[in-house]
């Protein structure tokens, strides 16, 4: 996207997302702008909107997940469900419909809905440990039953025994800061992690999970400071559904770049990814290599098997350790700039157009980017850039020549370019070792290096396609 255009929309949504928030201010500022409005009609049907929204925020992630075995995901499905539950109470006893008269549990739902749901969404962005993780995954669904189960039982106790919240202190400003404080700092950090998941991978999904927490976080502050049944406590009323609205639309520019619905659990699962890595962590390499596959099943296996081959041609070049690292951590990480490229175009069954091999090519400068960001990879972000350069200049981003192009770089295309050639793709079948090496030879001293086109002939020179990509994977 053009930089001018970028910026433009960038300034649009933050004066999208402050418009409320300045309206809210002037409210309190100004008392006579802050009417009192008593519409208990209109309360109960925005909420039971509100609601309705939240539960089917919750149907799309438990579908998108396909199967309850993503701990961040369970927790972000049932912060959904729970908003969608404790503030459906809110709406139902609304005095003049169910309930007669009013009850505490009106206002206390609609504090716990919003610090509820912002605990969870926070615990779903953060690292829990291992043994906790497996144990959830391992029960998933029973988790998540009990869970809803607690929901219903909420929600039936306040419409059968509609006191049974009385005794709650909710009117105590100690109260309502005990609860509103804690989930505008929850609200706040699970934003930041989302944000950061967003400069990783440039998904539509992470940005609209973004803008719906800084909207509940603004529905948070105007719980606290709105004047009940006034124009400034209406307006969270109308603000909780526009927050759901906006996670909507973004979800379905997900969903309609990347054509399948898996794509936004795919984009909310991967939320820490940035975090893990900026602090050095090794493993989260590992996890966004099975990310980045896992969005084209026909070339799982390629980037270890590339590393195979990259790490066999750097033995024989005899690099040192920790350029044969580097080389290694390269080979892993030079596609993950795909991450952001749609699945509808990863997974084509047939030849691109020009227009989708476009898209694919900017994943270059996009992985370049994610490794200047992050300091485990930012001494390999030119290696990533520039795997797909030729010496003759015909490759790309920026159509490098002979010794421009990084040595490691130039390791990997060779690489890249026999196991390209010898993996299954939707659109034709795999070339044998003995056809593949003599494409590589074609290519030898044109687009790719000769010396590192021979030294891979000789690693594998005896060996077949299988033996080969074995060979690699060991």
């Amino acid at each position: 996207m053009p930089k001018p255009r970028a910026e433009l929309l960038r300034a649009l949504g933050v004066t999208l997302l402050a418009t409320p928030m300045l309206i809210f201010a002037v409210t309190l500022l100004v008392p006579s702008l802050d009417p009192t409005m008593m519409a208990f009609g209109v309360h109960f049907y925005v909420v039971g909107f509100t609601a309705l929204a939240a539960a089917i925020a919750c149907a799309v992630v438990m579908a998108s997940a396909a199967t309850l075995l993503n701990t961040r995901l369970i927790f972000l499905g049932l912060a959904f469900f729970v908003i969608a539950g404790v503030f459906s109470v809110h709406g139902l006893a609304t005095p003049g419909f169910i309930a007669e008269r009013y009850y505490v549990s009106v206002s206390v739902s609609s504090w716990m809905s919003a610090a509820l749901g912002c605990a969870l969404v926070a615990v779903s962005v953060v690292g829990l440990p291992k043994s906790v993780e497996h144990t959830i995954e391992r029960n998933g669904a029973l988790f998540f039953g009990v869970t809803a189960a607690a929901v219903f039982a909420y929600i039936a106790m306040s419409l059968v025994a509609q006191e049974w919240l009385d005794w709650v202190p909710i009117a105590d400003r100690r109260f309502q800061l005990s609860l509103g404080l804690p989930s505008l700092v929850l609200g706040a950090f699970a934003a930041w992690r989302y944000y950061q998941a967003y400069q990783f991978a440039r998904l539509p999904a992470q940005l609209a999970m973004v803008a719906t927490l800084l909207l509940l976080m603004e529905v948070q502050a105007m719980i606290l400071w709105g004047r009940v049944w006034h124009l400034s406590w209406w307006l969270y009323h109308g603000l909780y559904g526009v927050a759901f609205l906006v996670l909507f639309a973004g979800w379905a520019i997900e969903v309609k770049r990347a054509g399948t619905l898996k794509a936004i659990a795919d984009a909310l699962s991967m939320r820490d990814a940035l975090a893990q890595l900026n602090r050095g962590l090794e493993a989260p390499i590992l996890e966004l290599v099975d990310a980045v596959e896992a969005k084209d099943a026909q070339t799982f296996g390629h980037v270890r098997r590339v590393s195979g081959y990259a790490l066999a041609i750097g033995r024989r070049l005899n690099l040192s350790p920790s350029e044969l690292r580097a080389l290694v951590l390269s080979a892993e990480m030079h596609d993950v700039g795909k991450i952001s490229v749609p699945d509808s175009i990863l997974a084509k069954r047939g030849p691109l157009t020009e227009e989708e091999f476009a898209v694919v090519k900017t994943h270059t400068n996009h992985g370049y980017d994610i490794a200047q960001r992050v300091p485990a990879l930012r001494e390999i972000a030119d290696i990533i850039k520039y795997h797909h350069e030729r010496l003759d200049g015909s490759g790309y981003p920026e159509g490098l020549r002979g010794d421009a192009v990084p040595l490691l770089a130039r390791i990997i295309a060779v690489a890249d370019t026999y196991d390209a050639m010898t993996s299954k793709r939707p659109y034709r079948d795999p070339l044998t070792h003995v056809e593949a090496m003599a494409e590589l030879f074609r290519l030898r001293g044109v687009h790719l290096e000769a010396r590192l086109v021979d030294l891979f002939a000789a690693e594998f020179a005896q060996a077949g396609t299988r033996t080969v990509h074995e060979k690699a994977a060991a």
